[in-house]
């Protein structure tokens, strides 16, 4: 659960895929999304994540916040305030009052090393399929599966669930191994908000009393 956004996920069959070619009608809504998440200088928004697992019957939710200026961000998640200035990620534990210092994983599209990418993910190695609108709380929400084209992926689906009006990601379901599944809803999606880059910078002075331990090789 502590990894948001993040691996977990059930392997489709042969058959589940060979269905779920690259859909056009998916692609241009995908399109449409990617142009007007890129048109925006930073995203803020608040965020909550729902696990549940079949196999055990369990559930827990969580909820945090997010801010993202290209590939830069800062996310607030049950206890860990994580920044990432483009080049180097501070996680730093509140309880323990410790930061951790690592490098970002190489392929930026991972969910677990660049959890921002939630709004990007459909842009690699997906193939994707539309299956219609729903109408939640008044608004008409597109709905695309993705599947993921590596089958070593534990990348089982995931579904997204876009605003058509306003063109933002409104949630998503992550279907995983074992039926553990996550849910996340998006909530006070804002745009363009002034964030100065040294919010994606740990900053010591705030915290002088934090023991800092560096992973980087």
């Amino acid at each position: 659960m502590k990894r948001i956004l993040t691996y977990t996920l059930l392997l489709l069959t042969i058959s589940s895929l060979a269905n779920a070619q690259q859909d056009p009608e998916a692609k241009e809504i995908l399109d449409k999304l990617s142009a007007a998440t890129k048109a925006h200088e930073t995203i803020v928004s608040d965020f909550k994540v729902t696990y549940t697992s079949t196999k055990d019957n369990a559930s827990n939710t969580a909820e945090g916040t997010i801010k993202i200026k290209g590939e830069k961000y800062q996310m607030d998640f049950m206890g860990t305030v994580t920044y990432f200035n483009g080049e180097t990620i501070w996680s730093y534990l509140k309880e323990a009052n410790e930061v951790n210092i690592s490098d970002p994983m190489e392929d930026g599209s991972d969910l677990m090393g660049n959890p921002q990418s939630i709004f990007t993910i459909y842009e690699h190695d997906f193939k994707y399929k539309y299956l219609g609108t729903e109408i939640d709380r008044g608004e008409t929400l597109w709905v695309v599966d993705l599947y993921p084209e590596d089958l070593s992926q534990q990348y089982a689906r995931i579904r997204l669930y876009i605003n058509k009006e306003e063109l933002y990601l409104s949630g998503a379901q992550i279907y995983g191994k074992e039926g553990s599944n996550f849910t996340i809803s998006i909530s006070n999606f804002k745009t363009d908000v002034p964030l100065p880059n040294d919010t994606f910078v740990f900053n010591k002075a705030e915290h002088p009393k934090a023991e800092i331990i560096d992973l980087r090789w």
